[in-house]
């Protein structure tokens, strides 16, 4: 009932922006993999814009994700602090990107030498936005924020792959073989921000699973979050 409780307070602080959020990534994403796929099908060869609407994608597939979980978030530690999202995002976004990026350097490069080290590190590595905003030590630069993200990982593996794939995997891939048409908001725009708002809950919820376990870890060391 807690939990609930909790939960409500954060969709009530941060469901809008996450909503917009969420509506202006998923048809982004749907129009730039509808360039690309217009781009290779072209009876001529590929045409040279595949390459500028792939750079834009992979580009929108790390912006949104570090606004989307940083604003998650902010909502989930509004209470202890004063400052609104603006103020928020000033303090976190930009080292969330860094981090972001460096995640995504290890992994990649874990990932080129054998699949399965790079799934594990990627999942090792989850925890970063989290130690960002709310670990004492790395605001006072004591810890790595990716060592710290793994070691929290390796204590709570089970309950965090189980977070993750569930709402990041399992209903993500019924959501998208079922209803993916729906989404351009220029086709069927009811259906689309129908979509979204779901979307939005399921992100505010896996966010604030994957929020308590870091903080009940965290709480045994720091008095941050």
């Amino acid at each position: 009932m807690k939990f609930f409780t909790e939960n409500l307070k954060v969709f009530k602080k941060v469901a809008f922006p996450l909503f917009v959020l969420l509506v202006l990534s998923s048809n982004i994403d749907q129009f730039l993999n509808q360039q690309v796929e217009t781009a290779l099908r072209d009876p001529m060869g590929a045409a040279p814009q595949v390459y500028w609407f792939g750079f834009l994608s992979i580009i929108s597939s790390i912006i949104f994700p570090v606004l989307l979980i940083t604003t998650a978030l902010f909502a989930m530690q509004s209470e202890k602090i004063s400052e609104g999202l603006s103020e928020f995002y000033g303090k976190y976004i930009n080292q969330i990107f860094i981090e972001t990026l460096r995640t995504w350097g290890k992994t990649l490069l874990w990932a080129l030498l054998f699949i399965l080290p790079g799934i594990w590190k990627f999942l090792e590595y989850s925890m970063v936005p989290f130690v960002v905003t709310s670990s004492r030590k790395y605001d006072e630069g004591q810890i790595d924020a990716l060592s710290a993200s793994a070691k929290v990982f390796r204590k709570h593996w089970f309950k965090i792959t189980g977070i993750l794939v569930l709402f990041h995997l399992f209903i993500p891939l019924i959501l998208t073989s079922l209803f993916d048409s729906y989404r351009l908001l220029w086709k069927t725009p009811v259906a689309s921000l129908i979509l979204n708002l779901l979307d939005t809950y399921l992100l505010i919820i896996s966010t604030q699973l994957l929020f308590n376990v870091f903080k009940d870890e965290v709480r045994r060391h720091e008095s941050h979050v």
